[in-house]
């Protein structure tokens, strides 16, 4: 899996994971969701860990709820996505399920801004690898198209 993308330079230094940032990403998550067939719970966290916003689409099982949580935490807490905790882990590298509070599972993916992690993605539904693509390109898609706003 490629390393997380970062935003371009010409977006503002003082971006941060607001409300509104935060229902953009939810927003691409769940067109990535739909046009794969998913149901998904997606949940989005500032550069402190704490939850901004929170969506779960009709149909989503309930314990998505929680995981969407957790894997967006660990994504940020542990600067990287949870997928590659995942592979780690199924590697034989088991100090990774010691970690505290994290969540080695595919789905959780950092949100990067001119070299600074300002927030993550975590998503739940589906298997971890169909959770890990669908974050890594509702996150990528948002950044690419650069419409995350400057905090107010």
């Amino acid at each position: 899996m490629a390393q997380p993308l970062m935003a371009t330079k010409s977006m503002a230094q003082e971006m941060d994971v607001n409300l509104k940032n935060a229902l953009v990403l939810i927003d691409q998550a769940k067109k990535e969701a739909v046009a794969a067939h998913a149901n998904i719970a997606v949940a989005i966290v500032d550069a402190g860990g704490n939850l901004v916003a929170f969506q779960r689409m009709d149909g989503t099982q309930l314990g998505s709820t929680e995981l969407a949580i957790r894997k967006a935490k660990t994504a940020l807490f542990f600067a990287r996505p949870t997928v590659k905790m995942e592979h780690a882990l199924n590697k034989g590298n088991y100090m990774i399920a010691t970690l505290p509070n994290a969540l080695p599972a595919g789905g959780g993916y950092p949100i990067t801004v001119n070299g600074k992690m300002i927030g993550a993605l975590g998503l739940s539904g589906g298997e971890g690898e169909t959770d890990a693509n669908l974050a890594q390109a509702s996150v990528e898609a948002v950044l690419k198209s650069e419409s995350l706003q400057k905090a107010d």
